[in-house]
């Protein structure tokens, strides 16, 4: 697989709460771009149902070890995408970084690169749109 994206932010919150907002896919839609709706457990193995620009697609859990890392393997015809969220603890709260490996096979091999700049184009924002949400869901009332 080839990288599309490989993006950090620093989530001003600790690990724990970074990986609640990450794993609860009712949020979704606030930080992962295009996505209407999100369900499905969080173990191993699970399938994923999420909808996105209308349709409704999946993924797999390939890797989850609670509270550090979650990836989702989706496939979309031709192409493989293997999305990987990584979370370390730091004194300013939580490094997030997204790894986006995809794949494209046969013919649309041919376009591949143009597939991986449309994806970090939409995905790309996804370290910083999780940041603002759990963010604003961590800040004290006041």
């Amino acid at each position: 697989m080839t990288t599309a994206i490989d993006a950090t932010t620093t989530i001003a919150a600790p690990p724990d709460a970074v990986w609640a907002a990450l794993t609860d896919w009712s949020l979704a839609p606030r930080w992962m771009p295009g996505v209407t709706a999100m369900s499905g457990p969080v173990s191993p193995g699970a399938v994923v149902t999420f909808t996105v620009r209308g349709k409704d697609r999946t993924a797999v859990v390939e890797v989850l070890d609670a509270p550090r890392t979650l990836a989702l393997l989706s496939r979309s015809g031709p192409v493989t995408a293997l999305y990987t969220y990584t979370l370390t603890a730091t004194a300013a709260g939580t490094d997030l970084r997204l790894l986006a490996d995809v794949e494209v096979r046969g013919p649309l091999s041919l376009i591949a690169r143009v597939i991986r700049r449309s994806i970090a184009t939409e995905d790309g924002a996804q370290p910083e749109n999780l940041r603002a949400v759990v963010e604003a869901v961590s800040r004290p009332a006041g």
